[in-house]
């Protein structure tokens, strides 16, 4: 079985419940083609690079699935007729990627990979390389 990123864009005039039955849709198509969702994020309302159908903003949801070529043609057909749907995009991916990206909601984040450290966390750190090699020489040779 091959791994797909899963895109789609809703319509922006839905509801939060309806965007939700929107995803269970997918997901049904998904589990009844045979395949699996490994990983399920809606980032929510965002504004559009450019206008879809007349609209502006739309509700993104991601989904990392596990299935084979014709389940995809399949989910691709079905979402192509779906009227909640403005735009979609499956990739098809060499690995499954569990980290949660950056643009899940914060507390999914945090709860989903607890090892994964974010800025303003407390053991965060960023180490630059060019300390090491230039250390306190060069601001020795700076005489001013």
């Amino acid at each position: 079985m091959a791994f797909y990123e899963s895109i789609f864009i809703v319509r922006p005039d839905l509801t939060t419940e309806q965007v939700e039955q929107v995803a269970a849709r997918v997901a049904d198509i998904i589990t009844a083609g045979g395949g699996t969702i490994l990983q399920n994020e809606l980032w929510g309302r965002r504004q559009l690079a450019y206008p879809l159908k007349k609209n502006t903003k739309g509700f993104y949801i991601f989904n990392l699935v596990e299935g084979g070529g014709p389940l995809i043609a399949n989910l691709e057909a079905k979402l192509m007729i779906d009227e909640d749907v403005l735009k979609f995009q499956n990739i098809r991916v060499k690995k499954a990627n569990l980290v949660p990206s950056p643009l899940a909601p914060f507390g999914e984040r945090a709860s989903d990979a607890p090892d994964v450290l974010l800025p303003g966390d407390e053991d965060y750190d960023v180490q630059d390389d060019d300390e090491e090699e230039y250390g306190e020489e060069e601001e020795d040779d700076l005489d001013l």
